[in-house]
């Protein structure tokens, strides 16, 4: 699997670097995002059909048109705004609509699988290991990179997938939704994958290299 991330980041870094410098993006390359300026959400299917492909292979990727017409705001997200609900007012996870929410997903799967669940327990069961993952993470006070949780993760693959758009601001790609919630409440700055990078943003890039 590892191989498989290699290989892009050499095509990627390699195509960047010669393109637009030393200091050009990296795929799955780590950067710290500060929770108070990222205030807007890209769906990734959405994204996905723009641009013709994944949104997680589209890390480091530097594009010229914004897609702005396809940023929502974080309160049209169900995920997002069943997380703080929970976790901010202290509903439960079926008060806060999460356990229809995936149920409704199971339903219309052709495989009957989301998210690893396929039945009521399952989904239950899904909610409370995000609940050991958020107090676990409050009593550390600070969001672990993929590299902490597993030493041997390339890069930041598999993190919190975030844009930067037009002006350097940071956009949601939708990948990593319960852990974005998490390090959106704790209110400090989280490390997460690079996503694509609009051209007008490669200036802003260095100050999303450091979590200071």
């Amino acid at each position: 699997m590892a191989l498989k991330y290699k290989l892009r980041a050499f095509w990627i870094d390699t195509f960047n670097r010669l393109k637009y410098g030393a200091e050009a993006p990296r795929y799955a390359e780590r950067i710290w995002v500060r929770p108070s300026e990222c205030k807007r959400y890209i769906e990734a299917r959405d994204l996905a059909d723009r641009l013709g492909s994944k949104v997680r292979q589209m890390s480091g990727r530097v594009v010229s048109e914004w897609p702005g017409d396809l940023e929502q705001p974080f309160e049209n997200h169900p995920k997002l705004t069943y997380c703080w609900a929970h976790w901010k007012e202290g509903k439960d996870w079926q008060d806060a609509g999460a356990i229809d929410f995936l149920l409704g997903k199971i339903a219309i799967s052709p495989t009957g699988i989301t998210d690893q669940c396929s039945t009521p327990e399952d989904v239950w069961n899904r909610y409370r290991t995000l609940d050991l993952i958020w107090d676990g993470v409050k009593a550390q006070g600070h969001f672990p990179s993929r590299q902490e949780l597993d030493p041997g993760n390339y890069r930041e693959v598999g993190g919190i997938l975030i844009h930067i758009g037009p002006g350097g601001e940071p956009v949601f790609s939708g990948a990593g939704c319960h852990r974005f919630a998490m390090a959106l409440l704790l209110d400090a700055p989280f490390p997460a994958q690079l996503g694509c990078v609009h051209v007008s943003a490669l200036e802003h890039l260095p100050r999303f290299r450091s979590p200071d």
